[in-house]
């Protein structure tokens, strides 16, 4: 599969209308995250034709107000592993670091401690 990353310069809404261009007759193109609420997107009608199928994605489809607490009850009743998940733990005084970290590939996951 093609991926495709936002260079610096390069609008959302380019790199969303990118992909629906480019893909095959009855291919597929999956759009995951967001644009902002107020972005406009323009497309060629051409562009969408011959069987593409476009599938978006914001959040994973999550019900925040059902998911996260069943999700939570079971990180407490240790039927989810959260633990192996977090590579650092770090306070809000290191945050810079943090992200230091993560560019540098030393870090997948921080949580950032409130003390």
């Amino acid at each position: 599969p093609s991926q495709t990353t936002r260079p610096p310069g390069r609008t959302a809404s380019t790199l969303a209308r990118k992909p629906a261009e480019a893909v095959r007759p009855g291919g597929r193109v999956v759009w995951l995250g967001k644009l902002g609420v107020n972005d406009e997107m323009a497309f060629r009608w051409g562009a969408l034709m011959q069987e593409k199928r476009i599938i978006r994605s914001s959040y994973g489809g999550a019900r925040p107000a059902e998911d996260f607490p069943a999700m939570a009850a079971a990180y407490l009743d240790g039927r989810l592993d959260l633990d192996s998940l977090v590579t650092a733990r770090i306070g809000l005084e290191d945050i810079n670091e943090g992200f230091a970290a993560l560019k540098r590939g030393e870090a997948i996951r921080s949580v950032v401690v409130f003390a």
